[in-house]
């Protein structure tokens, strides 16, 4: 949805209380939603009233038409009610979303040979993209159990969506998996046993972070040649976290517990996969395609910088 520039007209004002019933009805155990102005960018939470106050005063993100923050799920039909810009019109069919995240993120191979496990057909054997494509689209296809009319790729992504919206812990979701399996679905339901396998069947798609120990104090990463390092080269504080009653580092599974650590997403791959997607690829080039250039402060794009 993209609501009205003016946010003194009456379809502004129409369009935010919508999105409050919307936000409020699907997140409704909460008292407090992201707050999605300009000012806030869904960073802050605030309630109903603080958050309608917002909008009217500072304006909705204008690029926030997918309200994945206040649980719209991919798939789902718009609102008839929901207040549309008319000079912008969406040509994108409504597809499989599932399929269609596969296509983009691997659109130079066909799903064909994996449908039959006929890869003694290629004449060569695949390369590591295609690999991870076939795995990908086995696991699309395959029912969360017999007759099922969802996947169990599918089923997944779902769930960890809700898992994060939810702020699950991830012993909450192997519990949630655990009980679904054995106690919900029917016998041999294809459904993972813990949080970690869930997330190795959705790992290919290429969005995961890399973890870098890092000094308490933040001084410094222990990354490349520091890797190996026990202290910090700035502060001398240890590495890793110690036990007050032994006085030395603490152990899980055999590893030490670093004290501190750096998730790093690297920022390449989540250029091509917004780049490759039908979807936002558009909205990538908006900056060049759209915006309106006629000497006029609008956007953050408009200045020289």
């Amino acid at each position: 949805m993209q609501l009205v520039d003016n946010r003194l007209d009456e379809s502004y004002l129409i369009g935010v209380q919508i999105f409050l019933n919307y936000a409020f009805r699907r997140i409704g155990e909460l008292y407090e939603i992201r707050c999605p102005c300009v000012k806030c960018c869904n960073t802050t939470l605030g309630t109903r009233e603080t958050g309608e106050i917002h909008l009217k005063v500072y304006g909705i993100i204008q690029n926030y038409t997918f309200w994945y923050h206040h649980g719209e799920v991919l798939g789902e039909p718009q609102l008839e009610c929901e207040v549309e810009d008319n000079n912008e019109v969406d040509d994108y069919e409504d597809k499989d979303e599932i399929h269609e995240m596969l296509r983009d993120l691997y659109p130079n191979h066909d799903g064909g040979p994996a449908d039959v496990g006929c890869n003694d057909l290629l004449e060569e054997e695949p390369n590591v993209e295609a690999k991870k494509f076939y795995s990908l689209l086995k696991d699309f296809e395959k029912p969360l159990y017999q007759s099922s009319k969802i996947s169990k790729l599918s089923t997944l992504i779902k769930l960890l969506h809700i898992k994060s919206m939810g702020h699950w812990s991830n012993e909450s979701f192997t519990m949630l998996l655990k009980m679904l399996k054995d106690e919900m679905l029917p016998d041999g339901a294809n459904l993972p046993n813990s949080y970690y396998e869930a997330k190795k069947v959705i790992r290919d798609l290429g969005l995961s972070y890399q973890k870098i120990d890092a000094c308490i104090n933040d001084c410094m990463l222990y990354w490349k040649e520091d890797n190996l390092l026990d202290s910090c080269k700035v502060c001398g504080a240890s590495r890793w976290k110690i036990d007050k009653h032994s006085g030395e580092a603490k152990n899980k599974n055999g590893k030490k517990i670093a004290s501190n650590i750096l998730r790093y997403f690297p920022l390449k791959p989540r250029l091509q996969r917004l780049y490759m997607s039908a979807k936002t690829s558009s909205l990538m080039t908006w900056h060049h395609d759209k915006r309106v250039d006629d000497g006029t402060m609008r956007h953050p794009a408009d200045s020289m910088a």
